[in-house]
């Protein structure tokens, strides 16, 4: 039977919803749309049509499909053991293009709530989720171009929901957990830096002109927690770790100072990549941790940002400022460098 090919943006949507969720049913091959790529459908529980899937996509039983879902609360259903990292990637980036690899009792699987209303309305008319897998061309990337699709796929399919090229034109990036830490397996339209900063339990430390104080103050305590987690500095993130630095009165893009530079490199610091950033209400409110480095710093920031009172402390325990060595000589930096660490150290959890 030749494929049927449907143009969504010229035909009754909600009708096409009932007549795709049918055709899945049957067990038919369906393509349809995301905001990524177009993906094939099939129905998990139809034994007939995952064979014929696997087939067409030369997949073997070990390679898993990505299961759509309808709703985020499906993923519950299906993953009830969400860590706070995974749950902070859902509620930043779903519906989108990310795909969440977590703990099912079928083993490890694929979740992802895809952005294309219709699509997801098609799910939800099925009443399970449904597999999508890439479809890819010879070498060439997952296809995202109804006109290629139907020219390549359409004798081995039975309907394609043509809703024009995909917007994104690109895989979703696939986040997988692996024990305590995350990894990107697959990066799409979202970076392996930024899903991993979205994940992450953010720590921030402010001073004045983010040159001296806070970037000592923001190595300091990735290093502390590198050695608590038993892990490399560059691995903290990966963990659900993310450290910054900002400050209440500077310009983007100030280099650390000298003596900052030099303080830390005697302990196996390296500061030369430190660039400033005034502290802003978008990044104080994302910060789950504050810690000012004197009072004035608190006052300052509280007074732009009352909202985030409840996460801002002092970095020394006693509430004392720790000194500005800006100007001075290294020895300075040196006793500002060690009453930082010692602060981070007495911080439980950090």
């Amino acid at each position: 039977m030749a494929c049927a090919r449907v143009e969504l943006r010229s035909t009754d949507k909600k009708q096409l919803v009932l007549r795709t969720a049918a055709a899945l049913r049957r067990g038919e091959l369906c393509i349809l749309p995301t905001e990524t790529v177009y993906g094939l459908a099939v129905l998990p529980s139809h034994a007939g049509a995952v064979a014929r899937a696997r087939s067409l996509l030369r997949r073997d039983p070990s390679q898993p499909f990505t299961l759509h879902l309808a709703t985020r609360d499906a993923a519950r259903v299906l993953a009830p053991d969400w860590q706070r990292p995974e749950q902070r990637l859902a509620d930043r980036f779903w519906p989108g293009p990310l795909t969440l690899v977590l703990p099912t009792s079928n083993g490890d699987t694929g979740l992802r709530l895809c952005a294309h209303e219709w699509t997801r309305s098609v799910i939800a008319a099925v009443g399970e989720p449904i597999w999508l897998g890439c479809l890819p061309w010879q070498d060439q990337p997952a296809l995202a171009d109804p006109a290629h699709l139907a020219e390549h796929y359409g004798a081995a399919v039975d309907l394609l929901v043509d809703d024009g090229k995909s917007p994104l034109g690109n895989a979703s990036t696939v986040v997988h957990r692996r024990g305590p830490r995350l990894e990107v397996t697959r990066t799409g339209i979202l970076t392996a830096d930024e899903v991993l900063l979205a994940a992450a339990t953010l720590t921030l430390f402010v001073c004045t002109g983010n040159t001296c104080r806070s970037p000592l103050a923001e190595a300091l305590a990735r290093e502390s927690m590198a050695r608590r987690l038993g892990v490399a500095a560059a691995d903290v993130l990966a963990h659900g770790h993310a450290f910054a630095s900002a400050g209440t009165s500077t310009i983007e893009g100030l280099p650390a100072s000298d003596g900052s530079l030099a303080a830390g490199a005697e302990i196996g610091l390296d500061l030369t990549r430190h660039r400033s950033q005034p502290i802003t209400r978008q990044l104080a409110m994302r910060a789950n941790r504050i810690y000012c480095l004197a009072q004035s710093h608190r006052r300052a920031l509280l007074a732009e940002v009352p909202e985030v009172a409840d996460k801002v402390s002092m970095l020394r325990g006693d509430q004392l400022d720790i000194a500005d060595p800006y100007g001075g000589e290294l020895p300075r930096y040196r006793r500002t460098r060690d009453e930082i660490s010692s602060s981070i150290e007495l911080i439980q959890g950090l």
